[in-house]
């Protein structure tokens, strides 16, 4: 991909190649750019990511920080072509020229086996010989390629990030995912898209009602969504017997509690209270049915709410079906003394109005589902007295029990099998709290796992993904103990080979870790650099570069983010060190004779610093330089040769048992 210009001008004039065997280039002679085709070094086999042919490429981005790796991903997820636009006032022919030269492109495809050229470029020229499609304003190809979902345009791009910033949209649609950003941010965007989802609407329905669906949805988090994600993702580990990057740490035992519509409402209940006595008889549709509902309830039952969790659900139920009927129409009920006698009033309810039946009847059809996976399950306990106000009981789920696969597999059929659902917009999963590293990881594969299955959560997509996926990854290692960045690539491929089955999928990461790194051919880096003379991104020459496949990661380390001069101590330490070094050698004195001016005084100080470090040659070393100044100077109190000795012998112990190699 040729960038002519971004947004802020960080890449200007630059071609990335994203495959390891091709290589292609874009020269600006005068004013006309010509694109070329130029050798490769280092190939590697087709299909040595993956041999089933689904993960296409893998691509690492690395170098130093400020060197462009997110804005060139960020480029690659809004991967499009605007137009030179011709029609337009002169007034604005400047404006329209600087956001031209911005937005010059150059995309080379591989279709059906042969190479394609994408272009919006009107001084350009293809010296490759491969098809060249030039994208104009009111070019035929262009709209049949938006339309139908062709050539450039049928490129699903995931871009994933840990980050909790961004400034884009998070969703671009049309018919399919044309581009979704998946960070913690987004979450809030998805949530919207899925607890929308989760709501049967009929438009006779009285506002009264609507009003209440809206409190519902407008009430939930994006970590409710979260936990729906996390249950989905545990559910495929589960199915799959655990194999996967996070197969020790999810296994967890789930704690389900429901919201109570009652706690929904407060802030109308609240407002009802401090109403003056004439105005009560003006209360709107959602305070008459809760004041139906607590006529009919015995006072005793407040303790069965606290102590059966799934009464709540049942209860969520009948104050929807109250309010659809505005409170109207239930002077036959009789007082509700138990859970039974709920369920047996909603029943009577459903039977006797087809209305009722149509929009509730699945309701309470899916609560007795979760109910029956509940059985065997007990309550958590409760140290408070029941009637306290602060009292919380939940369900507990035991992780491996028949209750946990059947919840499991509830949780999956409303999320993504059936349209709507009623205990997912109620429902709250505990339980899953995890380290930072942990969650990290689970966000970014519970994230990945929701894509393919977006058309079933979203009204606006017929289909999910496109047939192709441009996986764009910021940061890969982010938050990942050095141990699953190990293993982080080759879990990676494998989920993106089972999630998107039948799809074209090119993988692009950025990276600050050695490890991953060492995952990777070096012909599949890209290295980037700022340039020191105009403060823009480089692409450093690969050549320079050693090679990364199954390398060392400490020489890594070095090599791929441009640390030679640095090392791989920490500054702090390197300091130090620096210091303990100016402190033990001597200086000329006035006298014109060497002195050590420092350590007399100083002698355990340094000698206790010296042994906090962990590099052998270096303590070696300076223990050297100390203890034979101690010797210089006959310092008294302590024999220096055996000490000397103790830490020579130490050496030959550690060098015998293999401990320093």
């Amino acid at each position: 991909m040729f960038i002519n210009q971004t947004e802020q001008g960080f890449i200007e004039g630059q071609g990335f190649n994203f495959s390891p065997n091709y290589r292609f280039e874009v020269a600006i002679e005068g004013n006309v750019y010509i694109l070329k085709r130029s050798r490769c070094d280092k190939k590697i086999p087709k299909w040595f990511f993956d041999d089933t042919g689904c993960i296409s490429n893998v691509t690492a981005i690395v170098g130093e920080n400020g060197s462009g790796k997110s804005t060139l991903l960020h480029e690659l997820s809004h991967l499009f072509f605007s137009v030179k636009d011709e029609d337009h006032v002169p007034a604005y022919n400047d404006y329209f020229a600087e956001r031209y030269t911005k937005e010059m492109r150059v995309a080379v495809f591989m279709e059906n086996g042969e190479f394609v050229c994408y272009h919006n470029i009107d001084r350009f020229k293809n010296e490759t010989g491969m098809r060249n499609v030039y994208l104009y304003q009111g070019s035929p190809i262009f709209q049949k390629m938006v339309v139908n979902n062709e050539g450039c345009e049928n490129i699903s791009k995931i871009y994933l990030t840990n980050s909790m910033y961004s400034i884009e949209k998070n969703l671009s649609t049309d018919g399919c995912i044309s581009r979704i950003l998946l960070n913690v941010d987004a979450l809030n965007t998805l949530k919207d898209i899925f607890y929308k989802g989760c709501i049967k609407r009929n438009h006779r329905v009285d506002a009264g009602y609507f009003s209440y669906i809206d409190l519902c949805r407008n009430q939930k988090k994006a970590n409710d969504f979260q936990q729906i994600l996390d249950v989905l993702y545990i559910g495929a580990m589960y199915e799959r017997e655990d194999k996967g990057i996070l197969s020790k740490n999810l296994h967890p035992d789930l704690y389900v509690s429901f919201d109570f519509y009652a706690d929904i409402i407060q802030d109308k209940l609240y407002r009802v209270k401090r109403k003056r006595k004439q105005d009560e008889g003006n209360e709107d549709i959602l305070i008459k049915a809760h004041s139906k509902i607590k006529s009919i309830i015995e006072d005793s039952f407040d303790k069965v709410l606290k102590t059966d969790s799934i009464c709540i659900a049942y209860f969520n139920l009948l104050y929807e079906v109250m309010t659809y009927k505005r409170g109207n129409d239930f002077s036959d009920m009789g007082v509700i003394h138990s859970k039974d006698d709920l369920k047996s009033s909603i029943e009577y309810i459903l039977r006797n109005n087809d209305g009722v039946l149509s929009l509730f009847g699945n309701a309470f059809n899916e609560i007795k589902e979760f109910e029956e996976c509940f059985w065997n399950c007990s309550q958590t306990e409760c140290l408070l007295p029941v009637d306290d106000a602060g009292y919380d009981s939940k369900i507990e789920v035991k992780y491996g029990s028949d209750s946990y696969k059947r919840f499991l597999k509830l949780v999956e059929k409303y999320a993504i099998h059936q349209k709507h659902s009623f205990i997912l917009k109620y429902i709250r999963i505990g339980g899953l709290q995890f380290s930072s590293g942990e969650r990290a990881l689970l966000n970014f594969f519970s994230w990945l796992h929701l894509v393919p299955f977006f058309k079933y959560i979203s009204e606006d997509v017929q289909e999910s993904l496109k047939d192709n996926v441009l996986l764009l990854i910021d940061e890969i290692d982010l938050y990942c103990h050095p141990g699953w960045q190990q293993k982080m690539l080759y879990y990676l491929i494998d989920e993106a080979r089972m999630l998107f089955r039948g799809k074209k999928v090119q993988i692009i990461f950025t990276t600050h870790s050695p490890i991953i790194l060492s995952d990777m051919p070096k012909s599949n880096v890209i290295y980037l650099a700022r340039d020191e003379e105009n403060n823009k991104c480089r692409i450093d020459d690969s050549q320079k570069h050693d090679e990364t496949f199954g390398a060392n990661i400490y020489k890594l380390f070095d090599d791929a983010f441009f640390l030679e001069e640095q090392g791989q101590v920490g500054e702090f330490a390197k300091r130090k060190i620096r210091s303990l070094i100016d402190r033990l050698k001597p200086v000329y004195g006035d006298n014109g004779r060497f002195v050590y001016q420092y350590i007399n005084e100083n002698m355990a100080e340094l000698e206790q610093e010296i042994s906090l470090i962990g590099e052998p040659i270096i303590k070696d070393r300076l223990y050297t330089m100390l203890y034979k100044h101690k010797m210089e100077v006959g310092y008294e109190g302590e024999d220096i040769r055996e000490k000397m000795i103790k830490v020579y012998e130490e050496k030959i112990k550690q060098l015998r048992s293999g401990e320093n190699r």
